[in-house]
This record gives structure tokens, C-alpha cells and sequence, in this order.
């Protein structure tokens, strides 16, 4: 891992750690991605999110 000038390290502060140890992930799985790309998988993720949404409150209407 590089480091840098203010860097930190898991002991010093855990949650700050977690968060760039999500940041990395998310870099690597899109990193190789195209703007278009990502952009078309989220807005396709939100219609999914959106329909088992109105499904849920059909079931409970």
C-alpha cells in the first residue's frame, strides 16, 4: 500500500481505515470501467432497488 504525507494505519483509527479499505475496493472494481459504464449499471441497480420497492408496498397495501 502507498502511503502518504497525512496517511494513517489500522491502529491509529479504525473507522478511517475501513473506509479506505472500501474506497480501494470500489477503485479496483471500477477503475477499469467507462463513466457510460458505471453510470448505466447504477441507474440500472436504482430500477431494480425501485421495483422491489413498489412491490413491498403493493404486498402490504
Amino acid at each position: 500500500m502507498e502511503t502518504y504525507n497525512n496517511s494513517y494505519d489500522k491502529n491509529e483509527d479504525i473507522m478511517l481505515w475501513e473506509l479506505h479499505e472500501i474506497r480501494h475496493d470500489l477503485y479496483k472494481e471500477l477503475g477499469k470501467k467507462t463513466i457510460d459504464q458505471i453510470n448505466r449499471d447504477a441507474f440500472r441497480k436504482f430500477q431494480e432497488w425501485q421495483k422491489q420497492y413498489r412491490e413491498l408496498n403493493r404486498k402490504s397495501e
